[in-house]
């Protein structure tokens, strides 16, 4: 029987390559969007396709309690060889502090840290019994802080720090991790040319990472760590040195 990996905020960017990672080696992918449908369907009935029955994907919005919980239901109903758990969704745009009302502290903290925390409790048992692995998807800026980006940042120390928690609280049965990507794909909004300068200069490297620098880590992460828990890998191409 294939295992199976859950990944959230799978149909784009580095969750759609983790997706695609995993189903090529194998493993049976379930993953959740909330609103791009039309890629997460596209995407999912390719990989069946290749492989019959090899993929699900559900839409859900973690902000809705009713959703959240069926989504739960359905995850547990369908996925009795539940190996791994990727949070890879997140919730990002600027706010500065002056400007942030409760209306952004909910939105941010929920798909950052509050949903994180609630998915892996619900998930728990059933990657206990398959000596699973759970991998955060941090961001640097847990630890650096970010100017205008502070609750943001905020929710992502959160999360940072939930990882080194359950990697006591959920040992020896299973493994969980953190990977903090730097800049890995230029902002959707797109900076200007300028800004992207400016960037790439603050990056020992000189350049961007790719999706695939985080799916070769988290593949390592899941199929060949035995014994690292409780840990949070950079990939920055060296920004977080200062």
């Amino acid at each position: 029987m294939n295992k199976q990996i859950l990944i959230t905020g799978g149909a784009q960017r580095i969750g759609k390559e983790l997706v695609n990672h995993f189903h090529n080696i194998g493993w049976n992918v379930i993953f959740q969007y909330r609103s791009s449908g039309n890629s997460a369907n596209e995407l999912c009935d390719e990989l069946n396709k290749k492989r019959k029955h090899s993929c699900q994907t559900f839409q859900c919005d973690f902000d809705d309690t009713n959703s959240f919980k069926e989504f739960c239901n359905e995850i547990n109903k369908n996925a009795e060889n539940l190996c791994a758990l990727i949070n890879n969704a997140s919730t990002f745009y600027p706010k500065k502090i002056i400007d942030v009302q409760s209306d952004d502290w909910d939105k941010l903290m929920s798909s950052n840290l509050k949903t994180p925390i609630f998915l892996i409790g619900a998930l728990a048992e059933k990657l206990k019994k398959n000596a699973g692995h759970i991998i955060n998807i941090t961001d640097i800026y847990a630890e650096q802080g970010m100017s205008g980006y502070s609750v943001y940042a905020a929710a992502k120390a959160g999360l940072y720090n939930l990882t080194k928690s359950l990697a006591k609280e959920l040992a020896p049965d299973i493994l969980v991790n953190s990977i903090s990507p730097g800049s890995i794909l230029w902002d959707i909004n797109e900076p200007s040319e300028e800004k992207k300068k400016k960037i790439l200069n603050s990056i020992p490297m000189k350049r961007l990472g790719s999706e695939k620098d985080i799916v070769m880590l988290a593949d390592y992460l899941i199929n060949k760590n035995t014994y690292m828990t409780g840990r949070n890998i950079s990939v920055d191409g060296g920004k977080s040195l200062g």
